[in-house]
């Protein structure tokens, strides 16, 4: 994905330019969930704070998510957050579908950017694997996310990852927690068929927002420390790579100002679209389709019509992930 720096500024972005205040009323209450979604499934990839030879790998559940599914996925985290007689009795119905809806609302954002994004990221992890080619793949991919996310930050808000991250402090609220770690168990089950406890979707909540915070304040001698034994121990989530500096310009042309031709690695057509063009592209999507969305739950759509827009498209390739060939990057 995009590192999570991009998908907090997206969210935010997203946000801003809803024009449909009711919805835009809903979030901006429930505004830490709304931003937790923009993260997508990714926090399962930290699950523990120090991983051991009899920890659980639960990053897979993450890849599972990003590739398998898709079009299911979300019918039944919208039909979780809409159709659920069970859950609105015991929180209310207002306060269980504002908490889900608006959870919904920022997992679009993280969907929608990730696959507009996906590919051009591939696409420099090929390219720049000659020039670091003692880099692995993984660890490349992050490597070249942390710098974008960093640039990015820095082109759009003038800002850098220290300064950003004190304005972003995501802290849930036990119904909160509970409803994400229903939702997830729920999901896991129906879509997957995978069998995954509150406990462990809460674990890797909490480590997700920690380690994050360590990323940003990587100097910290406590935070070195983490991030070392983290790293060592860790199976796929090549920590070293996501440490966050004060990037404001790159050799590399990492975002393609100068609009260079590049090739998409899935679909195979070339293109010259800037990470800022894809950027914009996807903030008109994401207002398409989440306002198809809420005319659903008025019962103005169909949740065909949603489920079109999804089109099965994965969230690595942006091709119908039905369809696409076993990925191998």
């Amino acid at each position: 994905m995009p590192g999570f720096i991009t998908h907090y500024i997206f969210a935010k972005d997203c946000f801003d330019k809803l024009d449909n205040n009711d919805l835009k009323t809903i979030l901006s209450k429930n505004f830490n969930i709304y931003l937790l979604g923009s993260c997508g499934p990714n926090f399962f990839e930290y699950s523990n704070n120090i991983p051991n030879i009899f920890s659980k790998d639960l990053a897979n559940i993450s890849n599972l998510i990003h590739n398998k599914n898709i079009n299911l996925f979300f019918e039944e985290m919208i039909n979780y957050s809409i159709n659920n007689p069970y859950l609105k009795y015991i929180f209310s119905e207002d306060n269980f579908t504002d908490i889900s809806i608006s959870y919904f609302c920022g997992f679009l954002s993280h969907y929608i950017l990730d696959r507009s994004i996906h590919p051009y990221i591939f696409y420099l992890q090929s390219y720049l694997k000659k020039q670091y080619k003692l880099k692995s793949n993984n660890s490349l991919h992050k490597s070249i996310e942390t710098h974008i996310d960093s640039l990015l930050l820095y082109k759009l808000k003038k800002s850098t990852p220290n300064i950003f991250i004190k304005n972003i402090n995501i802290n849930l609220s036990n119904n909160e927690i509970f409803i994400l770690c229903d939702m997830y168990n729920f999901l896991l089950r129906y879509v997957f068929d995978k069998s995954i406890s509150y406990n462990d979707i809460h674990k890797s909540l909490c480590t997700f927002k920690k380690t994050q915070i360590r990323l940003i304040y990587y100097n910290n001698i406590y935070s070195k420390l983490y991030l070392f034994i983290k790293n060592l121990l860790c199976k796929t989530s090549y920590i070293e790579n996501r440490i966050y500096s004060k990037h404001t310009q790159c050799v590399n042309d990492l975002l393609n100002e100068k609009k260079s031709i590049w090739t998409d690695p899935f679909s195979k057509e070339k293109q010259n679209k800037s990470l800022l063009n894809m950027y914009y592209d996807s903030l008109i999507l994401y207002q398409e389709i989440v306002n198809i969305f809420y005319q659903y739950i008025h019962n103005n759509k169909k949740m065909m019509d949603i489920i079109n827009k999804i089109e099965n498209k994965s969230y690595v390739t942006n091709q119908d992930f039905s369809t696409s060939s076993k990925i191998n990057l």
